[in-house]
């Protein structure tokens, strides 16, 4: 997840704002439902920096997933990140596992990532655990709106928009092609293994967590279905980024990865799982308000072909990690809906099942 809801899923709340008797308020609502006192946040990370931090800034509106502050220190430029204040889109956020697996991804020089100054365990200093990271320079694509539809990214000439299209995908096989093993990852791996069966019965658990005792039959419907039609071969276990998207990489002036963000949904399994994802998020993102790829964009069929080269193997059973990765969106979205009803953003649940989630896993299972 990101610092925020940067994401496709709060694209969906404003979709639904014209749907009536179904009410959706305003973003900044949301934010002044879960920042925490600016004041005490400053006043902690004085304490911790040891001189007077001056200015704290966030880069958008959140705090379900996790709060990002941006602030100075020792003449740097840095970024400290906590635990949503209250209940969040998970049920637990470990922080100490986001600082060792980009310690890891650095010292290993997997991909760029930003540098960890340190992981804080105590409570006492900020309220609950956090991790400050060197801020680094550079350029994120635009998720509201869409930088497929406005912003740098989609103003840039078409060769730009390739050469970054290709700079994400080599950084999506880095990632998994990686040692994860001998970077001492192996704790990433969900509780009953590296296989598909472990991926199934954690997003299980996390759909019951999610729903509080809701039916929800389409979802679970859906899910049923992903675990009826699920790829019995094994595949070869590989380190997860989790939240493939092209908004969670800064990039340079020469449309390069400059740091890959966002590691707390990271795990161990196919790679097929990292991929899934980014073609139903993408495909989502194509959806909402862009008529068309960008023009410097490979096609879906090509990209994926040029995945696989860097991968060294064939990709597998693609539309099955394709509708995976639309159900996860699609679970996520039943607990986003609970939260933003607590916070008054939104009257009802109507978003647990009427968003394009649901949408696009309907027409990937056929149902």
């Amino acid at each position: 997840m990101t610092p925020s809801l940067r994401r496709p899923w709060l694209r969906c709340v404003r979709t639904l704002a014209s749907l009536r008797p179904h009410r959706v308020r305003s973003l900044s609502s949301m934010a002044l439902a879960r920042q925490r006192d600016v004041t005490d946040v400053r006043r902690g990370l004085s304490a911790w920096s040891g001189e007077s931090v001056g200015e704290l800034t966030q880069p958008s509106a959140g705090g379900l997933s996790s709060d990002t502050y941006l602030f100075q220190a020792g003449g740097r430029d840095l970024v400290a990140r906590l635990p949503p204040l209250g209940e969040g889109l998970f049920p637990s956020y470990n922080l100490a596992a986001q600082a060792f697996v980009m310690e890891a991804l650095g010292e290993h020089g997997v991909v760029p990532v930003p540098e960890v100054v340190e992981y804080v365990d105590d409570e006492d200093v900020l309220g609950a655990p956090f991790l400050v990271m060197a801020r680094v320079p550079g350029r994120v694509p635009t998720d509201n709106p869409s930088y497929l539809v406005d912003g740098w990214v989609h103003d840039a000439a078409p060769d730009d928009q390739r050469a970054l299209h290709d700079a994400f995908g080599s950084v999506c096989a880095r990632v998994n092609m990686c040692d994860w093993d001998a970077m001492g990852l192996t704790f990433l791996a969900r509780p009953g293994g590296t296989g598909l069966d472990a991926e199934i019965a954690w997003w299980t658990q996390y759909l019951d967590w999610a729903a509080a005792g809701a039916d929800l039959a389409p979802v679970r419907d859906a899910l049923a279905w992903c675990a009826a039609q699920a790829p019995t071969d094994p595949l070869p276990p590989a380190l997860l980024w989790g939240d493939v998207r092209i908004p969670n990489i800064v990039f340079d002036d020469a449309f390069q990865p400059a740091a890959v963000l966002d590691w707390e949904m990271a795990s161990i399994g196919p790679a097929e799982i990292d991929l899934g994802w980014f073609l139903a998020i993408h495909k989502m993102s194509v959806g909402v308000g862009a008529t068309t790829e960008l023009p410097g964009f490979r096609p879906p069929d090509e990209f994926v072909a040029h995945y696989e080269t860097q991968l060294g193997r064939p990709l597998v059973d693609l539309r099955w990690f394709e509708a995976w990765g639309a159900f996860r969106s699609a679970a996520i979205m039943v607990r986003l809906a609970v939260l933003l009803r607590e916070i008054g953003l939104v009257d009802d649940l109507r978003l647990q099942e009427r968003n394009p989630s649901l949408k696009l896993l309907r027409g990937l299972i056929g149902s």
